[in-house]
């Protein structure tokens, strides 16, 4: 009886410890299986959260891509809101709530139960940011990575060897005529009678078709967003010949225009900044005919057959036209004549030089004595001459790319974002801002699961 006792005794201590092991082990597989369950929610969210931000950078405005080949997110998103970084983690938000919903018959939708919470954006970069360097490094980028170049060459030989036209051409011309007229004699003097004939910028002008802003709310005359940074890549590539390259091909002007721009001069508005097309014309023509001017008298002056010709058209003028008394024309005045026939002269090949650049056809900068096109037997009739066009040389926009080059890069990239958004409210988006333009989001989200864990995410993304 002993016997039997002592052995159900062993045998009760073997059932409790299995038991107890087997406690042991069921604990360690539900502590396993939480863990697990725990490691999966966060690695779920940080897929959703990876799957919403790419899909608002896959939101980027193919417009603005297609035209400007500038990469990013409208976040007026084509008027349907106000632009805004607010509008764009809203599109965030919305992503990443479809991404965690699981269906009732999904087999894994019991193991996350997630919902977003607070979501705020810890940083990001607009188009507009420090006055407008963001957006000229993605078109600096741009030309460097995939561009190819089609003025640079022509612009940096040329610019080289432009002109000073810091000279008063037409104070000068008059000041010889007035030398003239002091002699006091009745002479039909030719570069006089030019001088008469001058033409007002708005006649190279005249019958054109042009523009002016529909759209008064512009970048350079406002206060603009700012992004908050971030942990951002920093990438400003910033090339000022990549940039003005870009501008070039992207920009159109008087000879080179698209249907869908609110001016048509555009690089001539880069170049003045005046609302309307005009103003902006008439100045690019006065300073395009000065520049003619000092390079044409520089070369008639320099040619000497030139120079013998406007002497005998100046002899012959004093001769015919000198009193009874003089034997002989007087050889100062008859210089005085010669100098005015000369200016006379280099005016009218300008005028003719301007109008036909305007007309698309080319003009060097530097003219030798063949290239002047004018005869002095054409002088009083140069206005007959204009409206041509050929020639060899260098184009209309060539010229204002050069001047392009010489005006201050924060201009060049105000007026740039100007042009952008003028263009995409006249045509796209009543709602266009250049300012809510984003290229760069550091989102930072909360996100809770129903089986009590919560869990804050920070991820950004930048186009590259």
């Amino acid at each position: 009886m002993t016997a039997l006792l002592f052995r159900r005794k062993e045998n009760g201590e073997i059932t409790v410890f299995l038991s107890m092991v087997l406690a042991s082990f069921l604990g360690l597989a539900v502590v396993l299986i939480q863990s697990a369950r725990l490691q999966l929610i966060r690695m779920n969210i940080e897929g959703v959260m990876d799957a919403g931000l790419h899909s608002c950078f896959g939101e980027y405005d193919r417009k603005l891509f297609k035209r400007y080949d500038l990469l990013f997110i409208d976040s007026s998103y084509r008027g349907e809101s106000e632009a805004g970084i607010d509008s764009v983690m809203g599109h965030l938000c919305r992503y990443m709530t479809a991404n965690a919903d699981y269906s009732d018959t999904s087999a894994t939708g019991e193991w996350y139960g997630e919902t977003v919470g607070n979501a705020e954006a810890a940083g990001y970069i607009l188009a507009s940011d420090e006055g407008g360097t963001v957006l000229k490094s993605q078109a600096s980028d741009y030309m460097v990575r995939y561009g190819e170049y089609k003025y640079t060459d022509r612009i940096n030989a040329n610019r080289q060897v432009l002109y000073d036209t810091s000279g008063d051409f037409m104070g000068e011309w008059d000041a010889l005529i007035d030398a003239v007229n002091a002699y006091g004699l009745p002479l039909m003097n030719p570069g006089e009678e030019v001088r008469r004939m001058v033409l007002d910028e708005d006649e190279f002008i005249s019958g054109s078709t042009l523009n002016s802003m529909r759209t008064g709310d512009i970048p350079s005359g406002r206060s603009l967003e700012h992004g908050k940074g971030g942990k951002k890549k920093d990438k400003r590539y910033c090339s000022d010949e990549a940039f003005v390259e870009y501008l070039m091909q992207k920009c159109g002007c008087y000879t080179e225009n698209d249907d869908e721009q609110q001016l048509i001069c555009e690089i001539e508005y880069l170049l003045y900044g005046n609302d309307n097309d005009r103003d902006n014309m008439l100045k690019i023509i006065k300073r395009l005919t000065e520049l003619r001017e000092w390079d044409n008298i520089r070369c008639i002056r320099s040619d000497g057959g030139k120079l013998q010709a406007a002497w005998n058209m100046a002899y012959d003028t004093v001769e015919y036209n000198m009193p009874v008394y003089m034997e002989v024309p007087d050889a100062a005045l008859v210089k005085l004549v010669c100098d005015s026939i000369v200016y006379a002269w280099a005016y009218a090949e300008s005028a003719a030089d301007v109008s036909c650049l305007l007309n698309g056809g080319n003009c060097p900068v530097v003219k030798s004595g063949p290239d002047i096109k004018l005869s002095l037997d054409e002088l009083l009739n140069f206005r007959s001459c204009l409206h041509g066009s050929g020639g060899a040389g260098i184009s209309y926009k060539d010229y204002v790319g050069i001047f392009l080059t010489e005006i201050p890069d924060e201009t060049r990239r105000l007026r740039l974002m100007d042009i952008i958004e003028g263009n995409f409210r006249c045509y796209y988006n009543d709602n266009f801002r250049i300012d809510g333009c984003v290229e760069y989001l550091e989102a930072e989200v909360e996100m809770t699961s129903s089986y009590g864990f919560s869990h804050v995410i920070k991820r950004d993304l930048i186009y590259e």
